[in-house]
């Protein structure tokens, strides 16, 4: 709820956007009912690379983000505006410029007129390893998170996320499901996996290493996993990525 006069008068505009670019890494964006930008913060601009502000406005995603990876947020996008239902913490893979890729969380929901029709949709998105951080609502997954990001490389038992949260293993693995939309096995995953985006952009080491650096048993056990979430082998990656 809000005031319109108090913006109306005082010509207020875009006052959200504004107050996302003092959060890290915050992502803020309204789009129309075509799934053109029509409201945004700086941040976004940077990761498309855009070369001023108003470049964006009236774009779409698929003027910026590659194909395999626009093609599960348009999906998510359109069921938004279909059925009105919001996407709550669902992680994903968003750019964040110079050929580099985070695994962030967003929430998007739909975006009503006065006639209580559906207008565009509404969204922001946070990097996915503020994860320790952003748990002020449940401190009890604060040092299981910890324990993920700081041991990622290792295999870390479930039982031992739990001993670290202080709570039973069903109730670790509930509270953890509710939070991220994931299982920490799940989420284990995805952190190896973004690690090994960065090290094949950024270095020349073979993908047997970055497997190992990573946390895999071997290349094959690598190769298997990054082409499961990536879409596409390490091979391929790093062709469209390498600086």
């Amino acid at each position: 709820m809000q005031d319109d006069r108090f913006f109306q008068t005082n010509k207020v505009e875009n006052h959200l956007a504004s107050i996302f670019d003092d959060l890290p890494g915050f992502i803020y964006f309204v789009k129309d009912l075509d799934l053109r930008y029509v409201a945004y913060n700086d941040r976004l601009c940077e990761i498309f690379e855009a070369s001023s502000p108003s470049e964006v406005l009236g774009k779409r995603d698929d003027d910026y983000i590659p194909q395999h990876i626009m093609k599960d947020i348009r999906k998510d996008d359109l069921r938004i505006l279909e059925t009105g239902e919001s996407i709550v913490n669902r992680v994903e893979l968003v750019p964040r410029g110079n050929g580099f890729v985070d695994w962030s969380n967003t929430t998007k929901k739909p975006l009503y007129n006065q006639e209580g029709k559906i207008c565009g949709l509404i969204g922001i998105t946070r990097p996915f390893n503020q994860g320790t951080t952003s748990l002020s609502m449940n401190e009890e997954l604060g040092a299981a998170l910890q324990l993920l990001h700081e041991g990622y490389r290792e295999n870390i038992a479930i039982t031992e996320l739990a001993k670290a949260a202080h709570i039973s293993l069903s109730s670790f693995l509930r509270k953890f499901k509710a939070c991220f939309n994931m299982t920490p096995k799940e989420y284990l995953r995805h952190l190896r996996i973004q690690e090994a985006c960065h090290l094949i952009v950024r270095t020349t080491r073979p993908f047997a290493q970055i497997g190992l650096d990573c946390g895999f048993a071997d290349q094959a056990h690598f190769s298997r996993e990054f082409s499961r979430i990536m879409k596409e082998p390490p091979s391929a990656y790093r062709s469209r990525y390498r600086l």
